[in-house]
């Protein structure tokens, strides 16, 4: 998407500055995402227009505005949700191949909400996470609950900010509880003092949505 993003621009601009308010892993999807672009030259009335004529059809510019010169997409982002999109095999449908993530087994949604209550609150995710050198790991999350539908398992969580590979993992290990690989002790004790190495259950990014991003 970056990459489409800004060869887009620079057929409309001859001089930006972009910044993302997030990015993501490779095959997520977003389904709100939030740019700055700072430039000198006017914006036309037709810029959407021509703007999303460029970006082909798997993006969409919603809204421009004119934001304060001081305004920064990732950093004043007050809350950001995501959602994750899993189908088992009684609620599968082929044409959500890439969208969502199979697995091959049925879900209890009491026993994940079980689990997903662990991630509420203020915790360290060194172990369900890829951190950068440095990083600092604690996170407070706000909502951490599964919901379903006729055609999907969701998870749906929010929080401040969120570390590479967090998302993705905290699904990963909440899936791997219902398979009894690791049991929710492992999870409460890992968030309050983390182990030497991350756990090794991460969802794969199909079924990961940014959803909204609040400010």
């Amino acid at each position: 998407m970056q990459q489409v993003i800004e060869k887009a621009l620079s057929n409309l601009l001859q001089n930006f500055e972009i910044t993302y308010a997030g990015r993501t892993d490779a095959g997520v999807h977003a389904k709100h995402q939030v740019l700055s672009v700072v430039t000198d030259e006017k914006i036309s009335e037709s810029f959407k227009t021509s703007f999303n004529a460029l970006v082909g059809k798997h993006i969409y510019i919603k809204q421009i505005k004119i934001a304060k010169e001081s305004f920064h997409p990732r950093y004043d982002a007050i809350e950001r949700t995501y959602k994750y999109f899993v189908n088992t095999p009684s609620n599968f449908e082929p044409y959500n191949l890439g969208y969502s993530y199979l697995i091959n087994e049925e879900l209890d949604i009491s026993n994940l909400n079980f689990y997903a209550e662990s991630f509420l609150g203020v915790n360290n995710f060194t172990n369900f996470s890829k951190l950068r050198k440095d990083q600092e790991p604690t996170r407070e999350i706000t909502a951490s609950k599964w919901t379903r539908n006729s055609q999907f398992f969701i998870y749906t969580i929010s929080g401040n900010s969120f570390l590479h590979n967090m998302v993705r993992s905290l699904v990963g290990i909440q899936l791997a509880c219902q398979s009894g690989k690791i049991n929710k002790a492992s999870i409460d004790s890992a968030l309050k003092k983390p182990q030497k190495e991350r756990f090794n259950y991460v969802a794969p990014p199909e079924g990961l949505y940014l959803w909204k991003i609040k400010y």
